[in-house]
């Protein structure tokens, strides 16, 4: 029974059933108008260019896994002759996408009802949707977004890190082979002016998870350690919450950069300490190198998120706990993996920077 009318909902007050009636309405009606919109524009031009084929990305949410699927457009466009692609994406990341030469238009998601509908009836040529059960809900209706391909190939919440990367599990989904390739990402004519000249570093600390990140004890004292020794400026980015550290070669940028502000910081940086996130991929992305600090997630001991870049060990190192979460490292042992890691990474000096 859908929760809207279950006997939870029955027993609350009427007002409050009143408003999450009218709540679901509203969300139907806006992604009617919105599904109705998509349909008329692509059906619409497979009608004015039948040769074409039009793909659409379903890969809605989440930072990390956008970058990380970068790669599938290059080989939807090998793969497909003629194709034009089209990346059905929540509004908060539209900017991620919004200069890359391989896709034709973002389609911004209004509310789940229209990635669900589109699911189920789709205009375009073939839509592939990369999204994996169980995790995309719409509680208001009690609606799910499935995906059958994820179910057919067994890859679920559980298991989908036992054999893949993130690349590797929509390679998987897309049915085409780009596994070990690197994501790219575009940032147009996007600046970000900083407060002081040369090279910086940056680190990035916060997660969804508290598992996967490091304690702030414990990036406070490895960068009081980092600017002594090394004498660079520390740079900060992220969504919220700001480490409270008082070194003068600290600047906390949190809550400050829109996401394409952030990459071009990322692009510039000399290197980069963070933990399993968004902004790690987009590091990697461009290269930059970094030593990221991980451990156990949910029930995956050891896992790989990344393709491209990450995979070498010359230019960064992905850094696990042997028994248990990221948040339970210690100081002194990630302060010695991180010396070692300076001194082996290769690339170090075409930024500037001497050990």
């Amino acid at each position: 029974m859908p929760k809207l009318f279950s006997t939870i909902f029955l027993k609350k007050p009427l007002r409050q059933q009143l408003s999450a009636i009218f709540r679901a309405r509203m969300l139907l009606l806006r992604a009617s108008i919105s599904y109705a919109g998509i349909c008329i524009r692509i059906l619409a031009l497979r009608i004015l260019h039948p040769k074409k084929t039009y793909i659409g990305v379903l890969l809605a949410q989440h930072l990390g896994d956008i970058v990380a699927a970068e790669p599938i457009i290059g080989g939807f466009h090998e793969k497909y002759k003629e194709a034009e692609i089209f990346w059905i994406i929540r509004k908060p990341f539209a900017e991620l996408l919004a200069y890359h030469p391989g896709i034709k238009g973002l389609i911004v998601e209004e509310n789940l009802f229209v990635s669900i509908w589109l699911t189920k009836f789709s205009p375009f040529t073939q839509l592939f949707n990369l999204h994996l059960n169980d995790i995309r809900y719409e509680p208001n209706l009690c609606s799910v977004l499935e995906n059958p391909k994820a179910a057919e190939l067994n890859i679920t919440k559980e298991n989908y890190y036992d054999k893949f990367s993130l690349l590797g599990i929509f390679s998987a989904l897309c049915g085409i082979n780009v596994s070990d390739r690197a994501p790219k990402l575009y940032t147009g004519e996007t600046k970000y002016s900083l407060p002081f000249n040369g090279n910086y570093w940056l680190i990035h600390r916060k997660s969804t998870d508290i598992a996967r990140e490091w304690k702030d004890e414990n990036w406070i004292r490895l960068i009081d350690y980092l600017t002594q020794e090394h004498g660079v400026n520390i740079v900060e980015i992220g969504t919220d919450s700001p480490l409270a550290c008082s070194n003068p070669h600290f600047l906390s940028l949190v809550g400050q950069t829109s996401i394409l502000e952030t990459a071009v910081l990322i692009r510039s940086a000399g290197f980069f300490l963070g933990i399993d996130s968004g902004p790690t991929h987009m590091a990697n992305a461009f290269e930059i190198p970094a030593f990221i600090i991980c451990g156990q997630f949910v029930n995956f001991k050891r896992y790989m998120s990344y393709s491209g870049a990450y995979t070498n060990k010359n230019i960064a190192n992905i850094y696990f706990n042997p028994s248990g979460s990221a948040h339970e490292l210690s100081y002194l042992e990630v302060l010695e993996a991180l010396q070692n890691t300076l001194k082996e990474i290769k690339n170090l000096s075409s930024y500037g920077i001497i050990i």
